[in-house]
């Protein structure tokens, strides 16, 4: 008993700083403890690093902080990235390459959100859609919901999001050129949350994202990931 208290009283902390009196507050009390630690671990990190495994058959980030230490992992396992894979392929060898990519990003699929022990802590559902798609974030635990993230994609590639709680109601939305890496995230307000910039740096494969004062770091980095595993789509 005492130690779920202390573990929810952490959590309920890091909420308050990372959403001051006024700004937005997204229902994530009774998480999962795996959901917990993450929340507890990317608290207070002004700059992440992101960074993909390239030889990884799933489509997978790290989640880092500046010393390189992994705080969270988020992906998409080898299974439902090959099936994807071939079948935009088998499709696009009849019927031309653009049709095989819109077929391939069309499947229903589910990414997973775990901590730095890789215990379980959310998944991210893929509808289906191909230029418009649905991700429900729920608790893996639980199957409570911390919302949605809606996404579009233009004729010409560009891509833009936003993320509305259970409800409906905004949270986040992009501003920029999510393609070549260098947007924002802004709040229902207005009010920029983070950035994410591909700066040149030492570590192969990797890019950052900055965070101001009052974002939420668990929602802004899946919000992040999410975004750059659909642009390679």
């Amino acid at each position: 008993m005492g130690r779920r208290a202390l573990v929810s009283t952490g959590a309920e902390e890091a909420l308050r700083k990372e959403h001051p009196p006024g700004a937005i507050r997204p229902g994530m009390a009774g998480m999962n403890p795996a959901a917990q630690n993450i929340v507890n671990a990317l608290q207070g990190q002004p700059m992440l690093l992101m960074k993909m495994q390239m030889l990884s058959l799933g489509k997978n980030y790290w989640v880092m902080d500046k010393e390189q230490r992994p705080l969270c992992y988020i992906g998409l396992d080898a299974s439902q990235n090959i099936s994807g894979q071939m079948l935009g392929s088998a499709v696009g060898a009849v019927a031309g390459g653009y049709v095989g990519r819109f077929v391939a990003r069309s499947q229903q699929y589910t990414y997973t959100v775990k901590d730095s022990n890789n215990q379980l802590a959310m998944l991210i559902k893929k509808g289906s859609g191909g230029n418009k798609a649905r991700f429900d974030i729920v608790d893996a635990a639980t199957g409570g919901s911390f919302g949605a993230i809606d996404m579009k994609r233009s004729l010409l590639g560009g891509l833009k999001a936003h993320w509305v709680d259970p409800n409906g109601a905004p949270i986040m939305s992009t501003k920029g050129n999510i393609i070549r890496r260098k947007y924002s995230i802004v709040g229902s307000d207005g009010r920029e949350l983070g950035r994410v910039r591909h700066k040149m740096l030492a570590i192969r494969d990797v890019w950052q994202l900055e965070f101001e004062a009052g974002a939420n770091h668990l929602y802004t980095s899946i919000f992040a990931t999410v975004l750059d595993f659909e642009k390679k789509m």
